[in-house]
């Protein structure tokens, strides 16, 4: 009897050990930094740092920006707008890139100007491009493809995440395929030729629509 019941108990807690150590369903942050995107087009410029070079890959970047998702328009300022409209009447330009060291990066994007009317809405991020460092890696064609639609997709609120941490955190969501939201060498990911690198997913981009919609 006692037999049985130390069984059956071994049973339970093999149960529960299974149960509690199932990984969660994974969700992302959107927007990722808890910074929302104002609602207008989603406007771009160039500060002077921006090599040649660089602004080659951009203009590809915002044009699919527009056309895969409900933002209203990607135009082109020159110079940056940097103010907000409480001191000119006209927003500050959403995206302005910069080409500069990035410390332990390929890119970042950073929110620099808020909207005149809503402190916790973002008027324009400043998106860094490490050129230098791009042009070290393995490929540095295809990784500029990926940082430049990544630092966009975070203009927009989209997030990241890590298919080279162990675990490999889900593209996304599970079950979706992998996009330019994902961290890391482009070689290391996956095929750095394939059209992953300068698209999102459908999960991101159902992420970032309802906001323009």
């Amino acid at each position: 009897m006692h037999h049985r019941l130390k069984i059956g108990l071994a049973v339970i807690v093999a149960a529960l050990t299974t149960v509690t150590t199932i990984a969660p369903a994974y969700a992302d942050q959107w927007p990722f930094d808890g910074i929302l995107p104002d609602k207008s087009t989603h406007s771009y410029c160039y500060t002077t740092s921006v090599s040649t070079e660089v602004r080659s890959y951009i203009p590809g970047a915002m044009n699919y920006l527009a056309n895969a998702t409900t933002i209203p328009g990607v135009p082109f300022h020159s110079p940056c707008e940097t103010t907000n409209s409480s001191s000119d009447g006209t927003p500050a330009t959403d995206v302005a890139w910069f080409e500069v060291w990035v410390e332990n990066g390929y890119g970042e994007a950073e929110c620099k100007v808020w909207t005149a009317s809503n402190p916790d809405v973002c008027d324009q991020r400043h998106t860094r491009i490490n050129g230098s460092r791009i042009r070290a890696a393995s490929d540095p064609h295809h990784q500029f493809i990926k940082t430049v639609c990544h630092e966009l997709g975070h203009t927009a609120g989209v997030d990241h995440y890590s298919p080279l941490a162990s675990p490999p955190e889900p593209p996304g969501a599970f079950g979706q395929p992998q996009d330019c939201m994902a961290s890391g060498d482009v070689t290391l990911i996956g095929n750095p030729s394939g059209s992953w690198i300068h698209t999102y997913n459908p999960h991101h981009i159902a992420d970032l629509n309802p906001h323009w919609a």
